[in-house]
């Protein structure tokens, strides 16, 4: 570990705000519209460094320094385990996957972005001697239900405001 360090997460403060994240443009998706329904987080790694296989909501990233490699799956991965790097995946699982096995995957560069959809399973790898990116969490899926659960009830939204 002294060889690949990783900063990530608890970038949420207000010193992070002011100094750093409020600069940052944020996708043009319909929840980054709103600061209520977005979270942005600061990253960075040394090379070999990364997140280790895991899910969650949905939202971008982009490497703002150096290049970071994306695996994803829509489901979760057989052969991960909580205890490995996302280095030593790939270096010793993904190499004995099948064509037909392996996961989707990318390498962003500078000023490149990328969309990981709610719940779907990525790792990711640091490939550069350090790579700066940021995150923005969206609950862009929670805008689009709220809006077919308005869609579902419109008589009980005229009945509300009258």
């Amino acid at each position: 570990s002294n060889e690949t360090w990783y900063l990530f997460g608890e970038t949420y403060s207000d010193e992070w705000n002011e100094n750093l994240l409020q600069y940052y443009e944020k996708p043009p998706c319909v929840a980054c519209a709103r600061d209520d329904l977005v979270a942005l987080a600061f990253g960075i790694g040394n090379r070999g460094s990364g997140v280790q296989w895991h899910v969650h909501g949905p939202g971008f990233s982009e490497a703002i320094w150096g290049r970071k490699h994306w695996v994803m799956y829509p489901e979760r991965p057989d052969n991960f385990s909580p205890n490995e790097t996302s280095r030593h995946w790939m270096e010793y699982k993904y190499t004995a996957l099948s064509e037909d096995d392996r996961p989707l995957e990318c390498t962003l560069s500078p000023g490149e972005m990328i969309y990981f959809p709610d719940a779907w399973y990525h790792a990711t790898i640091n490939l550069d001697p350090y790579t700066a990116f940021v995150s923005t969490f969206t609950q862009e899926h929670m805008v689009a239900q709220r809006s077919d659960d308005d869609d579902d009830h419109p008589a009980e939204e005229q009945h509300a405001s009258m």
